[in-house]
This record gives C-alpha cells, structure tokens and sequence, in this order.
C-alpha cells in the first residue's frame, strides 16, 4: 500500500494522528455518481464540497483523488479557498459558494474562479473586471427560498436575473441554485421549496433565460430527493463516508473515510476512591487500570466528550473517564486487561474508525458530545497531522 505523510515537521512518529483512505473516497464518488443518475433524470454528475480543508480530510489531497476519478467540478467556500487550489495547480471548474463582497472581484476574475451571486454590486464589480481583463465569467444565482442565509429573495429572482442579463453582459449566467436546509427533517417544507425554485427557473425560461446548471442536492438532497430539474448534485458529508440519515444507508454504500488513532503514552492502577482529571468529576469505585492517550481538546477531541466517550483499547471498548484535558484523555481499560489483552506504552488506540472487529463511528462521538458529525470531523481533522493510504 502507497502511504505518503502530509503536515508532519519534526516527528517522524506522532502520538496522534488522522488516517486518511484514498480508496473510499474515490469509492464514495462513483457511488455518489451512480446516485445522481438515479434519482436526476438529466444529471451532469456530481460536484463535491471540499471547502474547510474538505472538512478536515485535507483540501490538495482530496482534490487530487476525485481528479483521478474524473470529478471536473468543485464547490468550495470563498475566494481564499479558490486561489488556494489554482496556486496549487488545479483547473477545474471551481465553486465559491460564499463570494459577495464587491473588493474580490478582481481576484474572482483573474483565477478563472465562479463565483456566487445574490447581490447587484457584486454582479456589476464582476462585469466591471471582466470588462477589462476581456473576459467573460460565469456565474451561479443563488437564490433563498428558505434557508435565511445568502441569496436573493425569492420574491426578487426573476426581476434580479433579468437585471443581471441585461446590465452585465460580460457575466455568463452558468448556473443557478437554492439550499435545503431541513431535508432530513422537514419534507413537506423541502418539497415546497423544490416546487417554487421550480416555479422561478420556469419562469426565467419563458424569458428565454436558461442555466447549464440547476441545482439544489446536498447530501441529503441527492440521498431522498429525485428531481427532473437539477442536473448537478453538490455532497458534502457523504463524500466522506458520513451519512447525513441513516435511512440513506439502504440507498447507497459508502466507506468511511477517515479514521483517528492516538498511542497509549502511560498505564497505571487506580485505587478505588480516588479521583481522576480536573474536578475529579469520575472517582473509581473500585481498582482499575487506566490508561492515558495523547489526545485532547487541543486537537480537537471536544471537552464535552468527559466521561461519555469510548475508545477501542486492543478491540475493547473503554471508557474516557474524567474530564478531557487540553492534550490527554484518559480511558479505563480494565475490561481489556480482563480479557487478556494487557494495553502497554506504545500500543495504539483507536479514537474513531475500526479495531479487531470492534468500532467508534464519527456519529457517536457526535452523538456523545451533542453535536453534529461535521464538527468532529473538522475539528480532528484540521487540528491532527494526516496520513494518507491509496
């Protein structure tokens, strides 16, 4: 297996550390692909969002493996990001889904980068720039029809992109989209939304007004939603591994992506009665052995883990006992010793992924600390040095 070591500087051997598999990703893609011609009568494919470092799984890697797969087209999350991947060396088609202020546009147009639309001054510093760089840009509208975020009011679509059409002929209306903000709890709102966003493309086609791309699926709404409309599906978290419902399970296969390890740097009895971490919020209530991991809110491994988490000693489930600290948990391993699988300095434990049969999935940690998977994942993931495996 080809592994290759990313973000380490003088450790040649952390103590913790993220895992990053190559082969699921591009696994998750072609299922993801197969997905959106399933349930998109018209698809062009699928565009992943690599945007926050691809959610903590890392942003140049990431890239390059869907690239290898045949992914022509990214979202990401502002200009920064965007640059970021044409320095790199990327030139595919590239998403800025957050891109309104007027003072990037400049940048916008130079990088070849296509940004998103909702605001009249962003439209006209686009067309200004194209202007003089003898360039045309396209461009993807976005449009609010529910998620109380960035886009033109729905009331307003029609008139905007009209204006957009007629004031800013150096803009190319490439695309256009909405966001569905409650699919996986709210169906009726989501279709409702689906029906009008519907309403307002129609209505921009009688004005002879057409987009190459119509989309709206995130991870939920290319996993439950079919449509004639859309054509283009943008996954976040299932492109990862991750299912955002677990009834999605039943529609598509997806491996888990990335996996977080840390070793055991210390093991040691504690008497019955005494106290363990800050506050000594966890007193054994009889002898146990215990063992230290060197991983902690400093990397990422939330605070509101304490005394709820479990991580895989040997195969064994233990128990993170007492409150996490900024670089250490600590974890009772009793029941492995119990088991003969003596936990000793050096061994590794698994924080999230797969041991001997045994497992910790991203949605119970997220579970555990009240939270959602997007969070552990980007807070791991960004925080820990990366191995990659392909």
């Amino acid at each position: 297996m080809d592994v290759k070591i990313l973000n380490f500087e003088t450790v040649v051997h952390p103590p913790t550390w993220c895992e990053i598999d190559l082969k699921a990703l591009a696994h998750n893609f072609e299922q993801l692909q197969k997905l959106a011609t399933k349930n998109m009568s018209h698809s062009v494919g699928i565009m992943p969002v690599i945007k926050a470092d691809a959610y903590g799984h890392g942003m140049v890697q990431v890239a390059e493996c869907l690239r290898e797969c045949g992914c022509k087209y990214w979202g990401v999350s502002n200009t920064s990001e965007g640059v970021f991947l044409r320095v790199t060396g990327f030139n595919e088609k590239i998403l800025l889904f957050e891109s309104t202020l007027a003072a990037e546009a400049q940048d916008i147009v130079e990088y070849k980068l296509t940004p998103t639309v909702c605001d009249l001054e962003m439209a006209q510093a686009l067309d200004h720039c194209s202007q003089r760089a003898g360039a045309q840009t396209p461009v993807h509208i976005k449009i609010d029809t529910g998620m109380g975020r960035l886009g033109i009011n729905e009331e307003e679509a029609v008139g905007f992109v009209e204006k957009l059409r007629g004031e800013c002929p150096h803009l190319i209306l490439e695309g256009i989209y909405t966001h569905l903000p409650v699919a996986d709890t709210d169906r009726d709102f989501t279709l409702g939304q689906m029906r009008r966003f519907r309403d307002i493309v129609y209505s921009l086609e009688n004005q002879m007004i057409t987009f190459s791309y119509v989309h709206a699926g995130n991870s939920m709404g290319l996993g439950d939603y079919k449509s004639e409309l859309f054509n283009l599906a943008r996954p976040g978290i299932m492109i990862y591994g991750v299912y955002p419902l677990d009834e999605l399970k039943k529609k598509v296969h997806l491996k888990p992506v990335m996996s977080v390890k840390a070793r055991i740097i210390f093991v040691q009895t504690i008497a019955k009665g005494r106290g363990i971490s800050y506050g000594h919020t966890f007193k054994a209530k009889e002898d146990i052995t215990v063992a230290v991991l060197s991983i902690g809110y400093s990397n990422g491994y939330l605070r509101s883990l304490s005394n709820k988490a479990f991580v895989l000693v040997a195969g064994v489930r233990c128990p993170v006992v007492g409150r996490v600290t900024m670089d250490q948990i600590i974890v009772d391993v009793t029941a492995a010793t119990l088991s003969g699988r003596i936990p000793k300095i050096g061994d590794d434990a698994i924080i999230m992924g797969a041991q001997k049969g045994a497992s910790v999935s991203v949605d119970e940690i997220a579970q555990w600390a009240d939270t959602i998977t997007y969070e552990i994942l980007c807070s791991l993931g960004n925080r820990l040095p990366r191995i990659y495996h392909s």
